[in-house]
Formats: C-alpha cells, sequence, structure tokens
C-alpha cells in the first residue's frame, strides 16, 4: 500500500520503523527536517509539504502532538486535504479530545476524505515489533480498507464505535496510567513515612501484586520530580486536563482526581 505518514516523534518514528519493514511504500512528512535524517539515503520518499504527500498516496497515518498540529497538517495553506484523492482514509494517530476529532473528521468529510481516530498504546519497542494497542474510532468500512495496514502495527485493533470513540478510550487509558504513577509515588511515600527501606520497597512493588508498566515508570525515575519535562510528564498533563473536560462531576471523575496528583507533582518539578 502507498502508505504517507506525519509527524516522526517517540510514538510516530517507531511506527514508520515498522511499517516500512513490512513492505508498505513510504511517503514522510516532518516539520522538522532532523526527524527525518533515519531515512536518508533509503527508498522512503520524503515530501516536501503535506499537500505534496497527500498526491503521492492512498492512506495518511498523522501522529502529532496535539489537535492544532492535526489541523495544520490537513488544512493549512499546504494541507492534506488539497490534494488527497476522495474517498483515502486518513488516521488520526494524535491524542486528541474526541470533540476536536469529530470537528476535524466534519471537515475531511467536505472533501470526500473519511478520518478515523486511531491512538496507539505501548510505547516504542511494541511499536517495532507490530504489537501496538490501537484504539479505533468511526467507519467500519474506513476500518476494513485500512486493516492490512493497522495490522502491521497492531495485533490489538478495538473498534469502539463511532469517530471519537478510539480518543475517549485513549483519554482514559492515558488518565488511568497518569493515576497509577501517583498511586506508585504514594506508595513509596508510605513508605518513607513507615521507615521502609526504599530500595527495597521499590524492588517489591516493581516484581509483586501491584506491579503495572505505570508504576514501573515512577519507580525508575526514583521521583515525580525526575518526570517533570519529559515526554510523558507533558504528554500525560495534556491527556488528564483533555479528560477533565469531559468528565467534571460525573461517576468516574474520581480517576481524574487521582491523575491530578500526578500533573501537580510533575509541574511542581
Amino acid at each position: 500500500m502507498k502508505v504517507g505518514f506525519i509527524g516522526l516523534g517517540s510514538m510516530g518514528l517507531p511506527m514508520v520503523q515498522r511499517i516500512r519493514s513490512e513492505g508498505h511504500e513510504l511517503t514522510l512528512y516532518a516539520r522538522r527536517p532532523a526527524s527525518l535524517a533515519p531515512f536518508a539515503g533509503t527508498e522512503v520518499t520524503i515530501a516536501a509539504t503535506p499537500a505534496d504527500l497527500g498526491a503521492a498516496v492512498q492512506a495518511v497515518g498523522i501522529c502529532v502532538f496535539d489537535a492544532a498540529g492535526v489541523e495544520e497538517v490537513m488544512f493549512g495553506p499546504d494541507g492534506l486535504v488539497n490534494t488527497l484523492r476522495p474517498g483515502t482514509v486518513v488516521l488520526v494517530h494524535s491524542t486528541v479530545s474526541p470533540e476536536q476529532v469529530r470537528q476535524i473528521a466534519r471537515r475531511a468529510a467536505e472533501f470526500g476524505l473519511r478520518v478515523l481516530d486511531a491512538p496507539v498504546s505501548g510505547g516504542s519497542p511494541r511499536a517495532l515489533a507490530g504489537e501496538l494497542t490501537i484504539m479505533v474510532g468511526g467507519a467500519a468500512e474506513a476500518l476494513a480498507d485500512v486493516a492490512d495496514l493497522l495490522s502491521t502495527l497492531s495485533n490489538q485493533v478495538v473498534h469502539l464505535g463511532g469517530i471519537g470513540a478510539g480518543s475517549h478510550a485513549k483519554l482514559i487509558n492515558n488518565t488511568l496510567f497518569a493515576a497509577q504513577i501517583a498511586l506508585a509515588d504514594g506508595a513509596m511515600k508510605a513508605g518513607e513515612s513507615l521507615g521502609v527501606d526504599p530500595a527495597g520497597l521499590a524492588a517489591v512493588l516493581g516484581t509483586g501484586s501491584s506491579a503495572c508498566v505505570a508504576s514501573g515508570v515512577r519507580l525508575r525515575a526514583g521521583s515525580m520530580a525526575a518526570l517533570a519535562g519529559s515526554t510523558a510528564g507533558v504528554t500525560l498533563t495534556k491527556d488528564v486536563e483533555l479528560m477533565a473536560g469531559l468528565l467534571d462531576d460525573a461517576p468516574g471523575s474520581e480517576l481524574v482526581d487521582v491523575a491530578r496528583h500526578f500533573v501537580t507533582a510533575v509541574q511542581r518539578g
């Protein structure tokens, strides 16, 4: 398949490397030319603008930081909508709010394009291995048309409903992740209050029944301050605030309350 991809950050880069390894014909665009360095001298095509990319592909993946970035590469002066063929599927892998991706889908539909929100989870090693979890919202027919492409990236593609449903699931997942980091930090503080050896307690929490990916992030970091300014800190802060705007005081808002301990700690540094 002729695949376009925009956004070569900590998740986008390994996703592209995986797509390439599976034999798809790739065209890439990046706002930062340095992020294209891994593909110098390869068969990968580098586009000068998103519009140039759109003219060459059958499907597009977008993995930029936020909704503003998605809108820029989609609808800007040199945006994808200027050249993508009607019917093309645009996969929004970025973590954005459900309403933001619905607005993007509505605007794209005016150009005959089909948008799926398809945020991912699993990190770089699982992306390279094709073992991401992909949460999809949008039309089943559009998903079927890119199923082979997504299968190169994931052994767990979950169709959750209409456009925005994938973003709901991703925000819940990331808010839970932030809450788990905060709880692991609370556990280490409880140990300190009780005089428990911190290195020994970290070993227990990292291997005992409470162990999880998120608690491991806190235990390896050594402190919440160490996460301040990190990719995880910046990304999870954004996602917790998006989630807070969706729930207010609805059932489940307790999850946001716990996750905000993470946000407060990393912002304090």
